[in-house]
């Protein structure tokens, strides 16, 4: 089944994803003209550039919908980053804590010590990628829903990326999860996953659609577009925050995790309070 055909309101008494779906097909829109522009030789440069100017605005207001309407759909702010959302939020949630929980064991235990724990066994004879592929695993949920799909796509980017930072090699991956725990570094990775996560949820459910709509190309840089917006705008928040060291398998860890979540979800959806 399409995705499109998927689309069903997360939340009763939640009307936004008519408005979300508008939001997200106006960006399109707006992908579509400048794309159209560019293609054109222009015969007033001043008043083209004009245009430009003004269809760059109109596109940030469309973005800055489809996020607040987004955060609606899942009954706001607060529902969302408590985990009690019946459409976004909860696996999120549940993955982030498990990503942290592992970086930490890593950190205080050693990588071998801490894939024991989690069920892996020997690293003897064994490759990053297998790492990797436990890892995603580890961190997934057995349900099938577009909540528990968005946090192990983003679970999958995120560990991808990192084992393409160290080169594919176990022991720069290792100190690098380490040095992550005891800076600000898994601070970053867990905006970061967040990010992609709000990201898989948006593109989930339209990108199918927009693809029909508007062709492959006019989709693949319209989501483009709002990838590189959420990713831009935690980038920023998190540059913005003071994380002293945390025990992230503890209380506080947990509290952290639900605050940035809590802080990425205002910023995007442009919400203070619930």
């Amino acid at each position: 089944m399409g995705t499109t055909q998927r689309i069903v309101p997360g939340v009763p008494g939640q009307p936004n994803w008519k408005n979300l779906n508008k939001a997200i097909t106006d960006i399109a829109k707006t992908v579509e003209k400048e794309n159209s522009q560019q293609n054109d030789t222009p015969d007033d440069p001043d008043k083209a550039a004009t245009e430009y100017q003004n269809l760059v605005l109109r596109r940030n207001n469309h973005l800055k919908s489809a996020f607040r309407n987004l955060v609606k759909t899942g009954g706001g702010s607060n529902i969302i980053s408590s985990g009690k959302s019946s459409s976004l939020g909860k696996a999120g949630i549940r993955s982030s804590k498990k990503i942290a929980g592992f970086f930490s064991g890593v950190s205080s235990g050693g990588l071998q010590q801490a894939l024991i724990d989690i069920g892996f066994g020997s690293l003897n004879g064994k490759k990053i990628q297998d790492v990797v592929d436990f890892l995603l695993i580890y961190c997934s949920d057995s349900n099938t829903g577009m909540d528990e799909t968005a946090a192990n796509k983003a679970s999958s980017e995120v560990f991808n990326e990192l084992a393409e930072q160290t080169g594919n090699d176990l022991d720069k991956f290792e100190e690098l999860i380490k040095g992550s725990v005891e800076g600000n570094g898994l601070a970053d990775i867990l905006c970061r996953f967040w990010g992609l996560y709000i990201f898989e949820h948006l593109s989930q459910r339209f990108q199918e659609k927009i693809t029909q709509q508007k062709g492959e190309f006019i989709s693949n840089e319209t989501f483009k577009i709002i990838k590189d917006d959420i990713l831009g705008q935690v980038r920023v928040l998190n540059e913005q925050r003071e994380v002293s060291k945390i025990d992230w398998k503890g209380e506080d860890g947990q509290k952290a995790i639900e605050s940035i979540f809590q802080s990425i979800i205002n910023i995007i959806g442009d919400e203070n309070s619930n």
